[in-house]
């Protein structure tokens, strides 16, 4: 399993809509990626000119590094959206069902099974690809040493789940303490909680709230494991797929909780996102880290049973 930043997501959307763009428009050649952008600098094969090309939406780029961009470079945006704004001297065009049908399989891929998505990408993308599974490695061994995570007295002291030998687990939605974490639905109304599968934990241990309400009314747990082991484990999990980690967000105001489908799509990212990593400002004081994966449920039956099998992550060396 691979790990990637919850602010990367967008971004990681990009690289898969730019590998997309190639294999549905071989005339073009890569000269320069812009990793951290919506666009992309190509040549032409068939004009031999060069092109700046802008994917979904206008050209995206990092303020604090703008690219040097060719001043006689053509410039193109696809679009998707036929109400999209087009920035001034782009050529427009549409994405039509080969591309849409394209990404659709790719940015699945590029979730469920990330490894062959590196598989089949050329060098002009492997080494941005695997960027971004490295950054989120490095980011959070920078970050801390440990986590932790509260539990109560029964779970410890019988060790039904052998949390005493390290092991944690990712937990479905529907255990959490705030019913409205994680909890979403289709256009239809159905909930798409099912599809979530999330490992919470805090750097602090000395929460008085957390030891009440996780720990038994201060008679449980709070366990120390390092984040190294953590990481190994996470990586070293049967499923394939990508996880996401981040920051959870405390808000005024819920998020949007109902998608615009009435079946899970990977073209819908941010909605998933708000999702699983936002909570009510009141919980603010659990300063909570999260790691979500998202389950495959076009096989959901059989993925979710082998998901139940293979979430508890391994044991960890406790501090």
């Amino acid at each position: 399993m691979k790990i990637i930043l919850k602010e990367d997501i967008e971004l990681y959307r990009y690289l898969i809509a730019k590998l997309t763009f190639l294999q549905t428009h071989a005339h073009f050649k890569v000269e320069e990626s812009y990793p951290d952008s919506n666009c992309f600098l190509l040549l032409n094969t068939l004009t031999n000119k060069q092109e700046l090309v802008s994917l979904l939406k206008q050209p995206q780029f990092s303020k604090k590094n703008p690219p040097d961009i060719p001043l006689e470079a053509q410039k193109r945006i696809l679009i998707q959206n036929p109400n999209a704004k087009v920035p001034e001297g782009f050529t427009v065009e549409k994405a039509d069902k080969v591309f849409n049908d394209a990404l659709n399989k790719n940015i699945r891929l590029g979730f469920l099974a990330p490894e062959q998505l590196i598989e089949q990408c050329g060098v002009e993308f492997k080494e941005d690809i695997e960027f971004y599974f490295n950054k989120a490695e490095q980011k959070i061994l920078e970050e801390q040493t440990y986590f932790v995570k509260y539990y109560g007295k029964e779970t410890v002291e019988k060790n039904a789940y052998q949390v005493t030998e390290g092991n944690v687990s990712f937990s479905h939605p529907k255990w959490f303490n705030d019913p409205f974490d994680c909890n979403c639905y289709y256009a239809d109304g159905n909930t798409m909680m099912d599809v979530f599968r999330v490992f919470c934990f805090t750097h602090a241990y000395d929460n008085i709230l957390m030891w009440s309400y996780y720990a038994n009314s201060h008679e449980g747990y709070a366990l120390q494991y390092s984040y190294s082991s953590l990481l190994d484990k996470i990586q070293g999990v049967a499923l394939d797929g990508l996880c996401v980690y981040g920051e959870v967000e405390y808000i005024n105001q819920r998020p949007k909780t109902r998608s615009h489908s009435n079946r899970f799509s990977f073209s819908n990212l941010n909605f998933y996102i708000q999702a699983t990593f936002a909570k009510f400002k009141e919980w603010s004081h659990e300063r909570e880290y999260r790691f979500v994966f998202i389950l495959d449920n076009q096989e959901e039956e059989a993925t979710t049973r082998e998901a139940e099998k293979n979430c508890l992550i391994g044991s960890f060396f406790l501090k």
